[in-house]
């Protein structure tokens, strides 16, 4: 909960016109909203007059109704240093040939085609780059920077005998139009919520912040409810700090690094335990409206370019040409199969600096896929109880038989799974967790509890090391009520965890 005039408020780089509150998506609230001259930004989040939020959030919070208040921070598009050759004209990349083996034909390109939306500043669709293909761009905004128009060439450029091939030739595509620079928080979760209601499958962010941003999340959440895989670039600032980048880091999101022609890391890509897998992000030619071209001393349209923000619509084209070919695989089975496929191309096994290797399309559309986790995104308690997206999630258990389940865990990508037991009246229950590797530990928690860690509405925990199983339990001995369980992984000597949770008498 941040507010304005807040000490740690002046810390965000924020929209200076305008908070995000967040509050139950209820009626109530949204005439409190509407009131305070504030509009909706996704279910349960407003952006609402910087100078009306404090007095709204109390409004809200009398009410019971506030979930969270933060500043409407701002991020920047993903642009990197250029690696320009001495012979740009000459140097043609390969790129795409290091993560799309030039033997695979793409799907065909139809209606009913799975589509990709790429958030990103206005493309120009008149670029003869895109003749032939079924790109297509969302209303607002004009074509002011290069951004959008060249993440869009890399990921679904057509072969048309012009310019590049992107990833997927051709594919089914639409640009989110975000401002050309500075994007605030509420543009982010507005653009996500564009996408969801384009029905995109697969969605690329090549942008980013330093700032978490609770909207935004949220916004991502409701997209993977949705079943859409989200791909965001990792951020260039590895010489600058490099920090966490957001969404990037957030869970259910491919976070993508840059790697170079020699398959190295790109000495600007960020390294964190967030990064998913790595992409060509060194001297990508790419597509570039004529009247902008202005760095490589010709205005031919097109331009080497250097970035994360390129190295995801990489992935992200992959991502849409795998859920093509693969539609029974789930939004977390898909996302789990494009890492576990990447080629491993520095130190065996996982690294902070290319995660679990290179991008390979031909390795996914042949992999076993691993378990589905159920019952995605359940990392926090409102996307469960309702306060989030207004319907609670089922109960697991309402009484009788043993529940059994699997599930998966993972530090960055799923951190906790929370779920819904309704305890019968006068009656009694005990939930396990029995890891298969890693270390899962429980809480136990009443309906009055908002957010994971409140420990005033804890009513159980259960944290033993490694493999031991955890156990909590609860004694019900009025009416029917409702508890909240979350299993959740702690980091060691793995950032992941399987487990199978058990709820019964």
């Amino acid at each position: 909960m941040v507010l304005p005039g807040d000490a740690t408020a002046a810390a965000v780089a924020a929209d200076p016109g305008t908070w995000l509150l967040g509050a139950r998506p209820t009626a109530a609230a949204r005439r409190l909203v509407r009131a305070a001259g504030g509009t909706a930004v996704v279910v349960g989040a407003f952006e609402v007059p910087r100078a009306r939020a404090r007095a709204l959030a109390g409004q809200l919070r009398r009410r019971g109704l506030l979930t969270f208040a933060e500043p409407n921070r701002l991020s920047r598009l993903a642009q990197a240093p250029r690696a320009v050759p001495d012979d740009p004209y000459d140097a043609r990349s390969r790129w795409r040939d290091a993560s799309i083996d030039p033997v695979l034909q793409p799907p065909p390109v139809t209606a009913a085609s799975p589509l990709l939306a790429l958030i990103d500043a206005k493309a120009d669709l008149g670029h003869p780059e895109f003749q032939g293909g079924n790109a297509r761009a969302l209303k607002g905004r004009s074509v002011r920077v290069s951004h959008g128009t060249q993440t869009l060439g890399v990921a679904a450029a057509p072969a048309n005998g012009i310019g590049i091939v992107g990833t997927y030739p051709g594919a089914k595509a639409v640009n989110v139009p975000l401002p050309p620079n500075l994007i605030s928080c509420a543009s982010s979760a507005r653009g996500i919520r564009r996408a969801v209601a384009s029905r995109a499958l697969v969605i690329n962010m090549s942008y980013g912040s330093s700032t978490f941003c609770q909207a935004e999340y949220q916004a991502l959440q409701l997209a993977t409810h949705e079943g859409l895989t989200l791909v965001a670039a990792g951020g260039n600032e590895r010489g600058q700090g490099n920090p966490y980048e957001f969404p990037a880091s957030l869970p259910h999101v491919l976070t993508v690094g840059a790697l170079t022609p020699r398959d190295e890391a790109a000495f600007f890509s960020n390294t964190s335990a967030a990064l998913d897998l790595v992409a060509p992000g060194v001297g990508l030619f790419a597509p570039t409206p004529v009247k902008l071209d202005n760095e490589d001393g010709g205005r031919d349209g097109y331009e080497l370019v250097a970035g994360t923000s390129f190295s995801a619509p990489i992935v992200a084209g992959a991502a849409v040409w795998l859920r093509t070919v693969r539609p029974e695989l789930t939004v977390d089975q898909a996302g789990q199969v494009l890492r576990l496929s990447a080629i491993d191309i520095t130190d065996k096994g996982y690294d902070t600096e290319t995660g679990y290797g290179k991008l390979s399309l031909a390795r996914s559309l042949v992999a076993k896929p691993p378990l589905a986790d159920p019952l995605e995104p359940n990392e926090d308690l409102p996307f469960v109880t309702g306060a989030a997206f207004g319907t609670p999630a089922r109960a697991i258990w309402t009484g009788g038989a043993p529940r059994r389940l699997d599930a998966l865990l993972d530090v960055f990508e799923d951190p906790g799974d929370v779920y819904r037991v309704r305890v019968p009246a006068r009656s009694r229950v005990a939930i396990t967790t029995r890891p298969d590797f890693g270390n899962v530990d429980l809480d136990l928690y009443s309906t009055a509890a908002r957010h994971v860690g409140q420990r005033a509405h804890r009513l159980d925990r259960s944290r033993y090391d490694g493999r031991r199983a955890d156990r909590v339990r609860y004694v019900n001995r009025g009416r029917t009520r409702t508890l909240l369980v979350r299993a959740y992984v702690r980091a060691g000597r793995t950032l992941d965890a399987r487990y199978t949770l058990t709820v019964k008498r």
